[in-house]
Parts: structure tokens; sequence; C-alpha cells
């Protein structure tokens, strides 16, 4: 069961996605990235090494959280099971960088 911290959690990245910011999967965030349009990358706690690696490479000066939930728990959330979020707008992604549990990758 869900402890309360990831019940924010999840409920501002649900609230993200309803408002159009939010970005979901690698090749999506990758490309929004490259136009300047993502200001938070979130992975999933279970995101591979390889897929991590890429991530920060392209993301150049975009923070990036790892999340405390893994891609199976956030596909009953968003239908997708994917590793890579993008978060599209300054407010959203404040909220949501201090939410995140982990660190910086």
């Amino acid at each position: 069961m869900p402890d309360a911290a990831e019940n924010r959690l999840t409920a501002s990245l649900t609230m993200c996605r309803k408002a159009g910011k939010l970005i979901l999967g690698f090749d999506a965030v990758k490309e929004a990235a490259a136009h300047g349009d993502v200001k938070l990358i979130l992975l999933a706690s279970d995101v591979s090494a390889k897929t991590e690696k890429e991530t920060r490479f392209f993301a150049g000066g975009i923070p990036i959280r790892k999340m405390s939930l893994d891609m199976d728990s956030l596909k009953l959330y968003f239908r997708k099971r994917t590793a890579v979020f993008g978060i599209c707008e300054d407010g959203f992604a404040a909220k949501l960088a201090v939410l995140a549990a982990g660190s910086d990758v």
C-alpha cells in the first residue's frame, strides 16, 4: 500500500498530466528536451542503467530526480509502462522535485 508521500507524488503527477504538462516515455522526453520544453525529468526507481545514462547525457542542465515508484506502480496511473517522465512547467517541476523521493542523478 502506498504511503502518504507516494500518494502526494502520484496526485501531483496526475494533476500535471491533466494540465497537459507531463510527457511520458524516453523518446518523447528526449525530443521535448531538445526543444527546451522540459523543466524536470523524473525517473522510475527501476529504470535501467542504460536508460538512466542516456537520459543524463541528453538532459544537459535539466534537473533529474529518481522517484520511489517503479514502472509497474506508475502504469496503474498512466496506462503506460515507462521509466522516463518530463515535466514541462516550472510550478509543477518545483513541486515534483521536492516530492520525488531520491537524489539527483
